[in-house]
């Protein structure tokens, strides 16, 4: 089985693949550790990037995986057991240090992988404080890869498509990855059909426990494995084809220079 984690490596042969340039790019991920429901585990957020950033960098040839924050800023789930939140400047400062540090031992080109919704803005903040000090680094960010999956399987999903936290869309993912860990005689549909409908572009800034019973949105009950795994197919396929085609202009993505 090819190697793709980074801290499965010797120093030694991390050392001669740097100097031979078999290390191009890292995917680095920022997962969370929290409710999502009473059917899944608490890991998903952390379990679903490690399956696609490693299915990812085992069809490429020069990409390592560094391996991911299990913790993120989880203050609106915080309040089912157990919750381990992160405050935001703690996420900016991780993600700023580990970025920083690959680019300082000569991997300038970083793709970020993120598997929560809490940590969106911080991740922004650290990619765009990093990118200001590393000029010539180049971090390509990907907020929310369920959005990948959304936009091509509205007719695969039942129920709301397959949105929601720990709903049908996340529980299909993760009994792809981790099965044994996913309890479906527990799953109970929690759609918030009697939240206000408002426009695209607003948002509510919710608490979870304003919405469910159960720290999980959705319907887990329509989940499946198979499901689970074109997901996993979709969001692979993409990364894959976004680092191949990143690769062709030596990650430039300005063709004037």
């Amino acid at each position: 089985m090819k190697k793709v984690f980074l801290n499965e490596f010797t120093a030694k042969e991390i050392k001669e693949k740097l100097a031979k340039k078999e290390i191009d790019s890292a995917i680095t991920m920022f997962g969370a550790c929290e409710s999502h429901g009473w059917h899944l585990p608490l890991g998903p957020d952390i379990f679903v990037p490690t399956e696609i950033a490693k299915r990812t960098a085992e069809r490429l040839e020069r990409t390592v995986v560094v391996p991911g924050i299990p913790f993120g800023t989880s203050i609106h789930y915080d309040h089912f057991p157990l919750t381990v939140s992160l405050q935001y400047t703690t996420t900016v400062s991780i993600a700023e240090d580990i970025f920083t540090s690959l680019i300082n031992h000569g991997i300038q080109h970083i793709l970020i992988l993120n598997g929560h919704d809490g940590n969106i803005p911080a991740l922004e903040v650290a990619a765009r404080n990093v990118k200001n000090k590393f000029r010539e680094a180049s971090i390509i960010y990907i907020p929310a890869w369920w959005e990948i999956t959304g936009e091509k399987m509205k007719d695969d999903f039942e129920v709301w498509n397959g949105l929601g936290h720990g709903g049908e869309g996340e529980t299909s993912i993760t009994m792809a990855v981790r099965p044994e860990l996913v309890n479906m005689e527990d799953a109970i549909c929690e759609i918030p059909h009697d939240m206000i409908n408002l426009s695209k572009h607003a948002s509510v800034i919710f608490d979870i426990k304003e919405i469910t019973r159960t720290g999980a949105i959705g319907d887990p009950t329509k989940a499946t494995v198979e499901k689970g795994e074109k997901m996993l197919d979709i969001v692979v396929d993409y990364l894959v084809g976004l680092i191949t085609e990143l690769e062709k202009t030596e990650w430039k993505y300005d063709y004037r220079k």
